[in-house]
């Protein structure tokens, strides 16, 4: 027995756990020997119900061939574990598994296991530490694959921080200082701009060369003599640290439609990194879709604009960006174009004799797009809500808002967006209400939910405001976590809907496909994968009563709140971003060669490291079903 519990002590798994913990458990640990050539399960064999971690030696992990012969897919070393799968899908072994030298191993009941990592932070933690570690090595490999087959260097410009691609040292002067002293700075020290700081050193703003021609001399040169820095300087500037990311500079470029970042460390103005840095770095033109959108006058130009944030995609995924860093960034460009075509849609209702807005609305985005999460222009999910109109205008403020929702989805849809199969759209009243009405509705689905509002409620539970009056979607949101808060039951039954979709994995591990009909041997990624992600994090996120909808962002707050140990948060990010990752560059391989895209794949067709880092995903989602499963107690 204490042989045991030190050979468990000296394996970083057990490293966590205390010594009574261990002796607690010791008697359902054992060490087995395997000689070289011996097989420590087969394929196909039934569970032993343990996990297999390696003390000594080197275990190989075989499937067949497709000539039938055996071939060695993977390795695994001392400290590293196998046997995992059926931990989290009961079943029979997947591949085959033999000692390639004299081999010692560490066995774990499966009982054991989970009674450890639901009581053991530790312990947990570590597991999904090394699950992380396995799934960032594969997707690495991965990404090194296909940039060979391209015949590219695999860079990742977006992992850059601004203190290595800013320039420094930074110019400065005060509020005070005149114009012409401003101008003579640009003149000797040969930059194109300078920062204006406080007496304290803080940057309050800053003055270029075309401040200069835009507001001095091409107005009244005389005032370059009384005019002072603070009077023609851009205010409140971007201010990042030294450690920001590349695409953490070009969003807040983006949203704010600036050309400069300050760089400020401890206090201090240390640097600046301008929009032609980051294009140095990377060839973005996220920027120039921001003018092209705000400048279109009809769909037509609005069409441009789009093949503008096409190409921007294309450059942030050859640019190795991750998908929650490109998905904030395009939904940016989305959410501007759907802005302009409800402005444009008001002035066409205007012309037509409709009026104005008859009150205050805001346009919603649901789905993927409420999670920033729809980098490609998939299926449509979007909704309107409108103030409450008085008894006797309910008819003809409804009339308005359906016309406008219908010439909004029209746009979307001429752009190159998918209308949603079930209709869940600003041009169907139900889904175009005002608040009153949406509260109501929503009051409803939780107070009596059944299965036909269920996947409604999921869809609509990650709405984000994008145009309009903000403070409508800010009430609607307060609503609903108040009711959450009283009626819990309901989520109950959404977990109970989400743990109904089975991860596709067989107990051979090998990925499950449809057996018929035009998808026959393919996967969907939407459907079977993606959605066990987002389902699940958002029940954590709804019960804690966090208003954030992306799923990255739910991730963090769940951290934050002690939900999630930032091991098992970091392993579910990995995963779901990996997977989305891989969705997003088959579709964009479609695209390029002239096919639809869409979310099914071939496994098949997938490299052997693409189909390892996809197995590794699936076991993640097992892993998170099952905390879901306990945490709801979902029998």
């Amino acid at each position: 027995m204490e042989a045991l519990i030190t050979l468990a002590q000296e394996t970083p798994l057990f490293s966590e756990l205390s010594t009574k913990d261990l002796q607690k458990h010791a008697r359902e640990f054992a060490v087995r020997m395997y000689p070289k050539g011996t097989y420590v399960f087969r394929q196909g064999e039934p569970s032993q119900e343990v996990l297999f971690i390696v003390i000594e030696g080197i275990v190989e992990i075989i499937l067949p061939a497709d000539t039938g012969e055996e071939r060695v897919v993977s390795l695994r070393r001392p400290t590293e574990f196998f046997g995992e799968t059926v931990f989290f899908s009961t079943g029979t072994y997947p591949a085959s598994t033999r000692a390639a030298e004299d081999t010692r191993c560490l066995l774990v009941s499966r009982r054991c296991f989970e009674e450890l990592m639901a009581t053991n932070p530790g312990f947990a933690g570590y597991f999904s530490k090394m699950l992380a570690e396995r799934m960032r090595h594969l997707w690495d490999g991965v990404i090194r694959e296909q940039c060979l087959l391209a015949g590219q260097e695999p860079e990742r410009p977006f992992r850059k921080r601004l203190y290595e691609i800013m320039s420094a040292p930074v110019i400065t002067c005060f509020e005070e200082n005149m114009v012409k002293e401003v101008a003579q700075l640009l003149s000797t020290r040969q930059v194109s701009s300078v920062v204006v700081v406080d007496r304290g050193g803080d940057p309050v703003g800053i003055v270029t060369e075309k401040d200069l021609v835009r507001k001095v001399l091409a107005d009244d040169p005389i005032s370059m003599q009384r005019l002072r820095a603070g009077e023609v300087m851009e205010p409140n500037p971007i201010v990042l640290p030294p450690t920001a990311l590349f695409q953490e500079a070009l969003l807040a470029m983006v949203q704010r439609q600036l050309k400069h970042v300050i760089v400020v460390d401890r206090g201090m103005v240390t640097g600046m990194v301008t929009l032609a840095d980051l294009v140095r770095t990377q060839n973005v033109d996220a920027l120039s879709a921001v003018n092209a959108i705000e400048r279109s006058k009809n769909l037509k130009a609005l069409e441009a604009a789009v093949q503008q944030v096409d190409r921007l995609v294309f450059g942030l995924v050859a640019g190795q960006a991750t998908a929650a860093e490109t998905g904030v960034l395009v939904s940016e460009l989305y959410d501007r174009l759907t802005a302009r075509l409800l402005s444009l849609a008001e002035d066409e209702l205007y012309a037509e004799g409709k009026g104005h807005a008859p009150c205050g609305y805001c346009w919603l985005t649901m789905g993927s797009s409420g999670r920033r999460e729809q980098i490609l222009r998939t299926d449509l999910d979007n909704a309107i809500v409108y103030e409450t109109p008085p008894p006797e205008q309910e008819a003809s403020f409804k009339e308005y808002f359906l016309a406008l929702g219908g010439k909004v989805v029209q746009g979307l849809v001429h752009l190159g967006f998918a209308p949603c199969k079930g209709k869940v759209m600003a041009d169907n009243p139900a889904w175009c209400q005002s608040l009153s009405e949406w509260l109501r509705t929503v009051r409803m689905w939780i107070i009596e939910p059944d299965g036909t509002w269920l996947r409604r409620m999921t869809i609509f539970f990650d709405f984000r405001p994008v145009y309009g009056r903000f403070a409508l979607a800010e009430t609607l949101r307060e609503s609903i976590v108040r009711w959450l808060t009283d009626q819990p039951v309901v989520l109950h039954f959404l977990a109970r809907d989400a743990l109904a979709n089975r991860i596709p994995l067989n107990p051979f591990k090998q990925v499950v496909t449809e057996k018929t009909g035009l998808h026959k041997d393919e996967l969907d990624i939407k459907r079977s994968v993606l959605i066990h992600f987002v389902d699940c994090i958002r029940l954590f996120a709804l019960r804690e009563g966090i208003q954030a909808t992306s799923t990255f962002d739910r991730l963090k707050e769940l951290v934050n709140r002690n939900v999630f140990s930032e091991e098992d948060a970091e392993v579910f990010g990995l995963a779901y971003d990996s997977i989305l990752m891989l969705r997003l560059r088959e579709n964009l391989q479609r695209l390029s060669s002239g096919r639809e895209a869409g979310n099914y794949i071939n496994p098949r067709r997938l490299s052997r490291r693409e189909l390892n880092a996809l197995r590794d995903t699936l076991s993640v989602a097992s892993r998170l079903q099952y905390l879901t499963k306990v945490s709801f107690r979902v029998s």
